[in-house]
């Protein structure tokens, strides 16, 4: 189906089917991570070839258009690129940002801090002199949370479709859009990505090189006690004969993490990147089926305490503090995401993701099925649902998609 030009001219996401189809984690993994001009594929192509599919690719020609790309960096074709320092203090106010410090490890990552913004690029100047010091890595910094009006770069048409974000836009809670500014040598320990979600990450400057494990193959590392280790190597992985890629991702380039795949990331030069994790209606299973397993864990460990009033509320309020979300805020954000949609096809109202791009029927169509699908999965939990009393907003969601179904 052809999306019509409207009058505010917005792109249109669309998508062929609106057969939803359940998740799978692929199972053969791919003989090498693709590398892909995003000159030379569509957002339909995406969808159905990566998306759909959990397996990553690397997209070249990402930033051309983007302002840090053009502003943020001071580039030299016979040196190492700069950090245009002025031009950041100038843009930016002197404003706290959060820094790991990866000589330190806290629990499963690295020791956080507070900074001055101001401070850090300072910090940033004497290593690229010296190259000594501790390392310090600015990550996890909502810069577009912080300066909306700032439009330094643009989120990719295949990212677009982004449940997570959309949600926590709508209702003003923080997102999951980030800046990281690396110095060379600083790294991001072995892990999935929050939710088991997917992410993506568009390089502004230098070189990251990346490891990544297929579902799966990060069981062959685990301990005893079933602990994952906090950094893993090239070595490590080929004594083990673990699956995995290799990949030097440069500037200009974004890459696509599909859901579970554990990766660890070290800045080979001084980077600077944005990321965004998000989810959306080809993974939107996947979320549900960890939430659940996080949530059996979290029971089993005080299953001593299941005669004690209310367990099963006290569970979910562990499960909130642990994982990030437990059933009823995973529900918010379906019934949310729902109602826009059904809206969308009962009263022509527009669905626009990043100010950017509009859904097409279809989309929404799709959107709407796989809701519906995860929804029904939920109801498996009935008696659970009904003690936690979200047992009938789930089954009045399930009916409203259905009224709207095409």
């Amino acid at each position: 189906m052809k999306c019509q030009t409207n009058i505010n001219m917005h792109e249109c996401l669309e998508i062929r089917s609106t057969a939803f189809r359940p998740f799978h984690i692929n199972k053969s993994a791919p003989q090498e991570i693709e590398r892909i001009s995003t000159r030379n594929i569509d957002y339909e192509q995406f969808f159905y070839c990566f998306l759909q599919t959990n397996i990553p690719v690397i997209l070249t020609a990402v930033t051309d258009r983007w302002e840090c790309y053009k502003q943020w960096i001071l580039r030299n074709e016979t040196d190492v690129d700069k950090l245009n320092v002025a031009y950041l203090k100038e843009r930016i106010n002197n404003v706290v940002v959060p820094v790991a410090d990866c000589d330190k490890q806290y629990h499963n990552s690295h020791e956080k801090q507070d900074m001055l913004f101001y401070d850090f690029l300072n910090y940033w100047e004497g290593t690229d002199t010296s190259g000594q010091g501790s390392k310090l890595y600015l990550k996890d910094w909502h810069l577009r949370e912080m300066l909306p009006e700032y439009q330094f770069y643009e989120t990719p048409q295949f990212f677009a479709s982004d449940w997570l974000n959309e949600y926590l836009t709508d209702s003003n809670k923080d997102d999951y859009m980030f800046v990281y500014i690396g110095p060379k040598d600083t790294w991001t320990s072995f892990h999935a990505d929050v939710f088991f979600s997917y992410s993506w990450s568009t390089n502004i400057s230098g070189m990251k090189k990346w490891l990544l494990l297929p579902p799966g193959q990060e069981l062959l590392l685990t301990d005893s006690l079933g602990n994952l280790p906090f950094e893993i190597s090239e070595e490590l992985l080929d004594m083990k004969n673990i699956v995995y890629y290799k990949v030097l991702q440069m500037a200009g380039e974004a890459i696509f993490v599909p859901s579970g795949w554990y990766h660890q990331v070290h800045n080979v030069q001084s980077s600077i990147s944005v990321n965004h994790n998000w989810f959306n209606g080809c993974n939107i299973e996947h979320i549900w089926i960890n939430l659940h397993d996080a949530a059996e864990k979290v029971t089993k460990e005080i299953d001593d305490c299941k005669d004690m009033e209310n367990f099963d509320e006290h569970c979910q309020i562990m499960l909130n503090a642990s994982y990030g979300m437990n059933f009823e805020s995973f529900l918010k954000i379906l019934t949310h995401i729902s109602e826009k949609r059904i809206k969308a096809l009962k009263s022509s109202v527009e669905v626009i993701h990043f100010d950017k791009y509009r859904l097409g029927v279809n989309h929404i169509q799709f959107d709407l099925n796989a809701i519906n699908a995860v929804l029904t999965m939920m109801l498996s939990q009935k008696e659970l649902l009904s003690k936690l009393q979200l047992l009938s907003e789930v089954e009045n969601c399930i009916l409203r998609i259905r009224d709207v179904s095409l």
